[in-house]
């Protein structure tokens, strides 16, 4: 066992995020980047807003913390080589409706992944890898897609 409690699906997700040397806020709550933070975690009214998980060790198969995760807006995953598309489609079933903001540049998630950007509802801010403009035409109908969206989104690629 991990250690981690998973009586409070919010407050487990910021333990793992934490033990892993990322940093998370919720709702109310200053940024926490350290487990003597994490004691307003465990209350039942805690909920998870931003994650910042930037090139550290974590795994898609940890992405199952996200699972009850319903407030997420925030997430930032920039070089967490470890995260590939069956991270990002746990995260999508549980943030589709409230993610606003996503950074995937560094990761390993391919042009596969990348399509499901086009179904996160709310989605305002994206950065991604380079690489993934290396699939043409395929890049460019996703882009496309996003493009014509409702809301503007706004678009950033890293090199």
């Amino acid at each position: 066992s991990s250690g981690i409690n998973a009586e409070y699906g919010d407050a487990a997700a910021a333990e793992w995020i934490v033990k892993n040397e990322g940093r998370v806020k919720g709702l109310n709550t200053a940024w926490v980047e350290n487990f003597q933070g994490l004691s307003v975690c465990y209350s039942p009214k805690f909920h998870l807003t931003h994650i910042e998980a930037i090139d550290i060790d974590i795994t898609s198969g940890g992405c199952k913390y996200f699972d009850g995760l319903k407030h997420i807006t925030y997430l930032k995953l920039r070089d967490s080589v470890n995260i590939d598309d069956s991270g990002l489609q746990i995260i999508h079933r549980n943030c589709w409706n409230t993610l606003q903001y996503l950074d995937i540049a560094g990761t390993s998630i391919s042009i596969r992944g990348f399509e499901l950007m086009i179904k996160f509802q709310n989605l305002q801010s994206l950065e991604y890898d380079v690489k993934l403009k290396n699939n043409q035409p395929k890049h460019d109908q996703i882009l496309a897609s996003l493009k014509k969206s409702d809301k503007p989104i706004d678009i950033k690629v890293i090199e």
